[in-house]
């Protein structure tokens, strides 16, 4: 596994001493280490950590509601805690934590954890993107075919000479033929009004 850059957000500091070391032995880089949620906020959104392990009980803001910022932030969670309480796993599950961890922590257990929590991550990342690029395209592909529908009534031609000539005109213009059409569009909408 690669070294990660990882935040470790923990109140009790001989816990976090230890957590720290093992990471450490283990090749990881603890970019951030911090007693509260409200510091780890901070320091995640200066440092960028690749993962960050948070305590859920610590002080001016817990580590649950840590998590769902860090989760906006697109940093991958694991929590650290004494208590396996359904409710707190519970809680756990709605606000996309990787990895529960229950103390005491042993240092097997936690580079198990980072290891499958960060490569979820990616994982979910990945697809995040993927899905993300695929909505691109198929907008763009929709702003096209109306493009193109519209050329081809305006000009009374078929949609493959509208679809030709669309190409020839964003080749011409040196522009993606979706943003040629986007223009098309806003200029006929414009006239319309």
């Amino acid at each position: 596994m690669k070294a990660l850059s990882i935040l470790l957000a923990e109140d009790e500091i001989l816990i976090r001493a230890e957590m720290k070391e093992a990471l450490e032995e283990a090749g990881h880089i603890i970019c951030a280490e911090c007693d509260n949620g409200k510091k780890a906020i901070e320091q995640a959104k200066q440092m960028q950590p690749e993962l960050a392990i948070l305590d859920i009980m610590m002080p001016e803001l817990d580590g649950l509601e840590t998590a769902q910022m860090m989760h906006e932030l697109n940093i991958p969670v694991i929590m650290v805690t004494a208590n396996s309480q359904a409710k707190l796993i519970q809680r756990a599950e709605k606000v996309h934590v990787y990895g529960y961890i229950i103390k005491p922590v042993s240092e097997q257990n936690l580079l198990a954890a980072v290891q499958i929590a960060y490569a979820r991550w990616a994982e979910m990342d990945c697809t995040s993107n993927e899905l993300q690029k695929i909505q691109t395209d198929l907008c763009a592909q929709k702003t096209i075919s109306k493009a193109r529908s519209l050329i081809q009534d305006r000009l009374g031609i078929s949609a493959q000479e509208a679809h030709r000539r669309l190409l020839q005109a964003a080749t011409k213009r040196q522009i993606t033929l979706s943003a040629l059409a986007g223009k098309i569009l806003q200029q006929m909408t414009c006239k319309n009004k």
